[in-house]
């Protein structure tokens, strides 16, 4: 398959933290359109491995394609480097990112925290980008909160604003780090409706999520991690329902 078919690619990626390593020899492949859930026990590397895809942390040494193009390369020396900051921007314009909390500023409207970054990074007109936003919001279901401030939402409708404002920009690619594990059940369930729905539209998107049901039935492809290490990877079917390493059916079995 050619480089460009690949949205991510990354090849040995490792990461330390001082003594303790927390990547170890990461190899990870993603297709356009595809959605890969990451699943394993806390601590073992999965919000890391995200975070040093889009460099908000930095690999020790591998390398990174987003998009067929490099983003981070490997001096064969042990050590690894990004793009210039010029040309990261294009490569984070590839990427959009839901974290855990919410990450709204909320000293302005749902609105304003949908359109302050196009506005700002991509140099758009407000007129411009406000069609997109309101689109957007109607997508979360959530057009009525448009004048809102978040502090007046609850944890599902402010993460529900954090998909739409990262869709603004129009990545690519979507990331998701944990994006319900700050919010109780019921609330959980608004989000990963509309991550699913996401999923149904073609939107590639790489998923750490405790969800199981989500990474089952949702995602085209399920990694596991422990210890720094990707134990076990295959379609939803091959990990859920046949898993070869005992280490994958240890934590299925506690998961399920």
């Amino acid at each position: 398959m050619a480089k460009k078919d690949y949205m991510v690619r990354m090849r040995n990626i490792r990461k330390s933290y001082g003594e303790n390593t927390v990547l170890k020899n990461i190899d990870l492949d993603v297709k356009k359109g595809e959605v890969l859930a990451i699943i394993g026990p806390s601590g073992s590397g999965k919000s890391t491995l995200l975070r040093c895809l889009n460099h908000l942390e930095s690999i020790d040494s591998g390398t990174i394609e987003v998009v067929g193009e490099t983003f981070a390369t490997d001096d064969g020396y042990g050590s690894a480097s990004y793009v210039s900051p010029k040309e990261e921007r294009k490569f984070l314009g590839y990427m959009g990112m839901v974290f855990q909390q919410f990450n709204l500023f909320p000293h302005m409207t749902v609105m304003e925290n949908l359109i302050k970054a196009p506005m700002l990074v991509q140099k758009k007109s407000r007129e411009e980008i406000l069609p997109l936003a309101q689109s957007l919001l109607e997508k979360v279901g959530l057009s009525d909160k448009a004048d809102s401030y978040p502090g007046r939402l609850s944890g599902g409708q402010q993460q529900r604003v954090a998909i739409a404002r990262a869709l603004c920009m129009q990545p690519e690619i979507m990331l998701f780090d944990e994006p319900t594990s700050a919010l109780d059940p019921e609330l959980t369930g608004e989000v990963l409706r509309t991550m699913r729905q996401l999923a149904e539209e073609h939107m590639t998107m790489l998923v750490v999520t405790h969800e199981m049901n989500f990474a089952r039935e949702v995602a085209n492809k399920v990694m596991f991690m422990a210890d720094g290490f990707v134990v076990e990877q295959g379609t939803p079917e091959e990990v859920f329902g046949n898993p070869q390493q005992e280490r994958t059916r240890s934590f299925l079995h506690n998961m399920l």
